[in-house]
């Protein structure tokens, strides 16, 4: 019935929003087909590789349903022009589509390939501060939407003052000057 189809749709809703306000990197690797809820998962993720032979499809109109939960975050990934031809032709779409309208951020030749780019990603995430990077994370979530506006500008420069003086931001900005690796960096 209605109400339970209401709490199964809300527990996807805010399985994808605990994906998407995770504090830590996620990255999606993709090596075959991603259909309806696989796609918002994609669209989720930080980062989103996918082999060559991978294929989307938001495909729920076929069944006489729409992509409703998933919408808002597939939306944000491929843009709401891209949206409407996907949502209402229900098209499987390759990769490199995937990779043009903003899905995938990379495209690499097969499955033998994807382990060493995710590899390669978490390589380059793990060089990086954890809490700058959680609270970058926090800056797309918070503000990628929206126009900038004095209280924007005045948060976001709240937001970095906070991050120099914190322990983490004064370790970098002294590795940096000292031209060593700061703590982080193992």
């Amino acid at each position: 019935d209605e109400a339970h189809n209401l709490k199964d749709a809300q527990a996807l809703s805010d399985m994808l929003n605990a994906i998407d306000a995770c504090p830590k990197p996620v990255i999606a690797a993709v090596n075959g087909a991603a259909y309806g809820g696989g796609v918002g998962l994609v669209a989720c993720a930080d980062i989103a590789i996918g082999t060559a032979r991978a294929k989307f499809m938001l495909s729920e109109v076929k069944l006489g349903l729409t992509p409703a939960t998933i919408s808002p975050f597939v939306m944000r990934a491929i843009g709401s022009r891209n949206a409407r031809r996907y949502f209402l032709t229900a098209e499987m779409f390759t990769a490199e589509a995937a990779r043009d309208m903003g899905l995938l951020h990379e495209v690499v030749a097969d499955d033998a390939a994807l382990p060493a780019a995710v590899d390669a990603k978490i390589t380059t995430l793990l060089a990086n501060a954890p809490g700058a990077v959680a609270e970058a994370k926090a800056l797309v979530r918070d503000f990628g939407q929206l126009p900038v506006t004095g209280e924007v500008r005045a948060e976001t420069a709240r937001r970095i003052a906070a991050r120099r003086a914190s322990p983490e931001g004064k370790e970098g900005l002294s590795a940096f000057l000292d031209k060593r690796k700061p703590s982080w960096v193992h």
